[in-house]
């Protein structure tokens, strides 16, 4: 297995439109392949795909046939599990998985997760197998959740089989932090990659400018309390994001998107902010 880099490309934004501050829809191929070369000559050694995210794999598969350094990481995804045997679920598994190695122009991915975050629960045993399956064949050497709940970690949890996940977390959403779901994992000794780290950009909007009642109530003073201590620390947002996710215990890779190759490089520069002092942090938590 490769070695998982601080920052993994997110690739949902090359296959469909994604991002509640995306203005500008999904890119054209040729920035999808700008977006994709800054990121590998940036150090980013993994990306992140799934079935599911319109036509990012076949994206993804297209620039690696003409790209001739050194090959990323694949992580993508196997669609909620369809079948009412568990043969039937391996089947799904299996053909799924092929058509995503098939569309990404590979034999094998590094990571493959579920993209059904309840299937251990709903599928139990079955659910485990069909994942085996997929090690049987060698499609990948490591299997996962991704998952949204304490509930669905626990899941998880149950099956040995299972070494990685993806999880939702930001400075403004640390239910997996706070209910020791994070330190589970990271004992366990799972590969963690942390997804909505800006909460799919809504750290980007301006809180004075919140058309969304809800955002408005809800979202816009935990992201001036956040410009404001960001400021104090002579930091950008991002920059504060990023520095308290990377540095959680348990944490191994940010999966991050980006609509440009600027904004490629931009994310990757936020990973050499500081680590974030015990007094900072004391008003994060």
């Amino acid at each position: 297995m490769n070695t998982v880099s601080p920052m993994t490309l997110g690739t949902v934004q090359l296959g469909m439109n994604y991002g509640i501050a995306n203005r500008a829809g999904k890119p054209a191929e040729e920035t999808s392949f700008a977006i994709l070369k800054t990121a590998l000559e940036g150090g980013v050694t993994a990306l992140d795909t799934a079935a599911a995210y319109g036509d990012s794999e076949a994206v993804i598969g297209r620039f690696l046939k003409q790209w001739t350094g050194k090959k990323p990481a694949i992580i993508t995804k196997v669609p909620p599990l369809q079948g009412s045997t568990p043969e039937e679920l391996k089947d799904f598994a299996l053909r799924s998985v092929e058509g995503s190695l098939q569309r990404l122009g590979i034999d094998k991915a590094d990571t493959i997760l579920l993209h059904g975050a309840k299937d251990p629960i709903l599928h139990g045993q079955a659910c485990a197998d069909a994942m085996q399956a997929l090690l049987d064949r060698g499609y990948t050497d490591r299997v996962g959740v991704s998952v949204y709940t304490a509930e669905d970690i626990e899941g998880m949890l149950a099956h040995g089989i299972f070494s990685a996940t993806q999880i939702p977390m930001s400075i403004i959403d640390q239910r997996l932090i706070l209910d020791g779901s994070l330190e589970r994992l990271r004992q366990k000794g799972y590969t963690v990659f942390v997804r909505s780290v800006f909460t799919q950009g809504l750290f980007f909007l301006d809180p004075d400018q919140m058309d969304d009642p809800l955002l408005a109530q809800y979202a816009a003073p935990k992201i001036r309390r956040l410009r404001a201590l960001a400021a104090e620390l002579n930091l950008t947002v991002a920059q504060l994001a990023i520095a308290f996710i990377r540095d959680c215990c348990g944490v191994t890779s940010l999966a991050l998107g980006a609509d440009t190759p600027a904004q490629v490089q931009e994310n990757l520069s936020y990973f050499d902010t500081p680590t974030l002092e015990e007094a900072v942090l004391s008003r994060l938590y």
